[in-house]
């Protein structure tokens, strides 16, 4: 019933099965924990049944605060059945913002019915008011007060937990107390109207959000199911779920490696891009050390699991971030901190009319007028939910309004190297030699059968300068070095400084001058030689991603100050990229818990910080920023998971577009509290001269709740590009 998921000294991380979706017990964990001597920090999340507490260790220890939570179970009030389970537990921070899934689309559904006939109502009294010239009955038992009452039972019932469980006041007890006095005087049809108003609020926030949230589902998806088992010599397909330590798998050209573990057997060329950032592929052989999520781009291995499951590098990366997730202190809206001000106002403004005027009436018209959340919650949902919406559309997946608020104010972007501002495709950027024309023709004819993304880089480019290569060289692949061709009866070497050291070649100094002036420019280096003389050095760059440099650009011109590159590639091949693009900084050769650490201090350093990468290796770095984005096109499933926004198709000038999507929602949501204040405002003055009746004082919520509605509906259309 309780498990430790991650502990060090001062901090636990508990999972604790009763806790799921039960927002109560949540409530009671955190007023308990609070009131401890000791306990320094309390985070409780439902949605992943997740309880995170910082302590003292000279006051209190583990052991302690687990026995408090045992005895807190014991409770009967805390027997509340757990809604459904979390689909993983890699998706904290989407459960975070959601109840659980299955608890959702049950009540969906009769949430919409239950609107629907509150629509089928409303056209009702519209007919019969206006067509029909006929009054409708607004007593307590007239059909209309008895449908206002059913329609305001959640909202009663939200109210009577908070009163009584949660033994608190908020602005739930003050609108419930004022529908059902509307209702008891004869005011049954303007508390029909705000419930109406307010059911479709919030029927219409909940289906941006939950849409949202499945695109976002829809665009994830598992890899690496089955693989191949070994025993006593036959090979048999077996699920990777149901794998061991001590099991020998075997990986082939194309296959992902499903476990960490030690080569057995075999030689092969890794690419780890997922799990370390590096754009190369690295060569392997028998002893050496290769984690699951590595691609195998061409050899055999035979790998003895060492650790399967969550026990994996990857999957420990993930239990990170979900611990880092925990350790952030969650954003108060700012709809409610308004909602909480205005109840203050309404309560002394309701108060100080029935004194002041001795008016039932009048008193009641101001409490109608001020206990009415609709628009004021209604000025921050529907702006986000239209701004997440047209983000949506240009597939900008956003998990929630409070990034869309956070990123326009960030002055420091971050940056992973391969995959988010170069793709995954080398090209060949230089080339040295007497005659380029010459190596260009010996070379792509040596790589003119190679299916490596290099080699068919290097024949491109040889296209593109007019050389077309022999088509009929007989090549061989030398693992970790290049590649050893037959082309006209001539022998072409082609390949990294481990193939020059191994066919012991020399290069001369006007070559080794270049090669080195090509890694300080962030080009890896290719050399080609002819029946043992080297020709030359081709300089291969992975290619920027189109638009980096106009996005960097608008960064700037928009008031973000500092630029910076994060990345597990070589230093050399990372720095001279920053230097190309002007960044501000840059911090390279670095492990994932490397570059969260880069970003904490940076956070420190800036404040605000906006996160930018890809691969498995970025997502605790993202969980770290106060903003996680993850290019969607090829990036892994985790980052995806695990970032605030998810750009569906890896282009980086979206970045830009979100940016200006934000500071457009942030002055429409302006706007939108402006005219929600200054219409309470005024209703409350018009109330409490009598000017406004109780009817009155519903069809002001009714008026400017359209208005914000049709204002936040510009947003659908807006271009922020």
């Amino acid at each position: 019933m309780i498990r430790t998921r991650h502990q060090i000294p001062g901090r636990v991380r508990l999972r604790i099965q009763p806790l799921t979706g039960n927002h109560a017990l949540a409530s009671r964990f955190e007023r308990h924990f609070s009131g401890v001597d000791g306990v320094l920090e309390v985070s409780c999340n439902p949605g992943c049944a997740s309880l995170a507490l910082r302590y003292q260790e000279s006051l209190i220890d583990a052991v302690a605060l687990k026995s408090m939570i045992d005895a807190i179970l014991l409770d009967p009030m805390c027997a509340e059945p757990a809604d459904a389970e979390t689909d993983s537990a890699i998706q904290c921070r989407g459960c975070r913002q959601t109840t659980q899934k299955d608890k959702k689309n049950g009540s969906w559904f009769w949430r919409l019915l239950g609107f629907g006939l509150l629509c089928g109502y409303l056209g009702y009294v519209l007919v019969r008011e206006h067509l029909l010239k006929r009054p409708v009955a607004q007593s307590a038992l007239s059909p209309t007060g008895l449908i206002a009452l059913i329609g305001a039972l959640p909202l009663l019932r939200d109210a009577w937990h908070e009163t009584f469980t949660e033994r608190r006041f908020t602005i739930h007890q003050f609108l419930a107390f004022s529908l059902v006095l509307a209702i008891l005087v004869g005011e049954a049809l303007t508390a029909f109207e705000i419930i109406f108003v307010l059911h479709g609020g919030r029927l219409l926030e909940t289906y941006v959000a939950n849409r949202s949230r499945r695109e976002i589902r829809r665009m994830l998806s598992l890899s690496i199911k089955d693989t191949w088992l070994v025993i006593d010599g036959a090979e048999i397909l077996t699920p990777v779920a149901e794998l061991k330590a001590g099991d020998l798998v075997v990986i082939r050209t194309g296959e992902k490696i499903p476990v960490d573990g030690e080569i057995e057997q075999g030689a092969a060329e890794l690419s780890e891009a997922a799990i370390t950032g590096r754009a190369e592929p690295v060569y392997k052989t028998q002893g050496e050390r290769v984690f699951a999520g590595s691609y195998l781009e061409q050899g055999v291995l035979y790998v003895r699991a060492c650790e399967v499951g969550e026990d994996t590098y990857l999957a420990r990366i993930a239990a990170l971030v979900d611990a880092s997730l925990d350790q952030k202190a969650p954003l108060q809206e700012r709809a409610d901190v308004l909602a909480a001000r205005l109840l203050k106002l309404g309560t002394i403004s309701t108060l100080g009319t029935l004194v002041l005027t001795q008016s039932l009436s009048r008193a009641l018209t101001v409490m109608l007028v001020m206990s009415c959340p609709c628009s004021t919650i209604l000025a921050a949902s529907t702006a986000v939910s239209a701004a997440i919406h047209n983000a949506a559309r240009r597939q900008i997946l956003v998990k929630g309004g409070i990034y869309l608020e956070q990123i326009g104010g960030a002055r420091c972007w971050c940056f992973d190297k391969t995959g988010t501002l170069t793709t995954e495709t080398p090209e060949v950027a230089e080339v040295v030699a007497e005659d380029s024309q010459e190596l260009l023709f010996w070379a792509a004819s040596a790589e003119q059968h190679n299916p490596h993304a290099l080699a068919h880089a290097i024949v491109e480019h040889a296209r593109d300068q007019g050389v077309e290569p022999e088509q009929h060289a007989l090549s061989e692949h030398l693992l970790g070095q290049g590649v050893k061709a037959q082309v006209r009866e001539r022998t072409v070497l082609l390949g990294n400084a481990r193939l020059l050291e191994s066919e012991r070649l020399r290069l001369n100094r006007r070559l080794r001058h270049a090669a080195e002036e090509m890694s300080e420019r962030g080009l890896t280096s290719v050399y080609v030689a002819l029946d043992r003389e080297v020709l030359g050095v081709l300089g291969i760059r992975h290619q920027l991603r189109p638009g980096v440099r106009e996005t960097l650009e608008a960064l700037r011109a928009e008031g973000v100050t500092h630029l910076c590159l994060i990345s597990g590639d070589e230093p050399a091949v990372a720095e001279g990229l920053s230097r190309e693009l002007g960044l501000d900084s840059c911090h390279a050769g670095l492990l994932p818990q490397d570059k969260a650490e880069v970003v904490r201090q940076l956070r420190r350093e800036h404040g605000s910080l906006v996160m930018v990468g890809d691969g498995v290796n970025d997502a605790l770095a993202l969980s770290e920023a106060e903003i996680g984005i993850a290019m969607g096109a090829g990036g892994s499933e985790v980052a995806i998971e695990i970032a605030d926004i998810a750009l569906a198709d890896s282009d980086v000038r979206k970045l830009i577009a979100i940016r200006r999507l934000s500071d457009r929602t942030l002055r429409t949501a302006d706007q939108n509290y402006a005219f929600a204040v200054v219409t309470d405002l005024a209703g409350v003055v018009l109330g409490a001269l009598g000017i406004l009746s109780p009817a009155m004082g519903g069809i002001i919520h009714i008026s400017h709740t359209l208005g914000i509605l049709l204002n936040s509906s510009r947003l659908l259309a807006h271009r922020p590009d």
